[in-house]
């Protein structure tokens, strides 16, 4: 499996909560209706322990069955049909915080 984690910082007008509830009921239906190849996709939202802000606003795991499907996700990403995406993910997202990772899990326990 290989596995894509993205780091998100929300758009500056937005709150925590603003983001988060955006990412869950909006964004993630246009995720799942449209990008190919995922087989699984996971939102992490921060647990607020103290009065610090998290580093992060959410990490996005998704999940894919090997690098062929990855890179056929990536063509369709950049590609006219993944603009619908791009187009939400600019609602709610400052891309220019964003950090991903592509990796191939190692399950120690």
């Amino acid at each position: 499996m290989i596995k894509l984690i993205g780091m998100l910082k929300r758009k500056p007008e937005l709150t925590q909560e603003e983001f988060s509830k955006y990412w869950k009921e909006v964004h993630a239906d246009v995720a799942l209706k449209n990008m190919p190849g995922i087989e699984k996709y996971i939102q992490n939202h921060p647990v607020k322990l103290n009065d610090r802000e998290p580093a992060w606003d959410g990490v996005v795991e998704l999940w894919f069955k090997d690098m062929e499907s990855f890179r056929k996700m990536s063509k369709w990403y950049i590609s006219d049909a993944g603009k619908v995406l791009r187009d939400d993910e600019d609602k709610f997202i400052d891309r220019s915080k964003v950090v991903n990772i592509i990796s191939e899990e190692a399950l120690m326990k």
